[in-house]
């Protein structure tokens, strides 16, 4: 991964998810970012640069999805890789997820190696 420290948005209106996902992210070098819902996570985007988003899907004001296809709808946000961190996990919307481009699907309960290895393994493709 790169010197410089990286940036990570956690979009979850759960303020104990939010608490757990910083939690198993403390073992790798990182800031992190934190919003409500997906409104709140694009205003986040707009203030921050980020490397990646962690992103829930049922959430009030916008979804996840919706803020999702709302990112790739703007230059500067369509290549900020996803991770889809939900209790969705009904095949159809998963596989939903995937085809519009999220890059991983993550359901809950998660331990937080799973979470790890997601991340390591997204930012690393993102360093090609």
């Amino acid at each position: 991964m790169s010197q410089e420290q990286l940036k990570i948005l956690v979009v979850d209106d759960s303020d104990v998810l939010r608490r757990i996902v910083r939690e198993a992210l403390g073992v790798i070098e990182c800031e992190v970012f934190e919003a409500s819902d997906g409104k709140k996570g694009l205003l986040a985007l707009a203030e921050h640069p980020m490397d990646l988003v962690i992103l829930d899907w049922h959430m009030p004001e916008m979804d996840g999805l919706e803020m999702f296809f709302a990112m790739k709808e703007q230059e500067k946000l369509m290549s900020i890789p996803v991770i889809m961190l939900t209790a969705e996990d009904h095949k159809e919307s998963m596989l939903t997820a995937i085809r519009s481009g999220v890059r991983h699907y993550l359901t809950k309960p998660f331990t937080h190696e799973d979470l790890l290895a997601r991340v390591v393994q997204v930012l690393r493709l993102d360093q090609k």
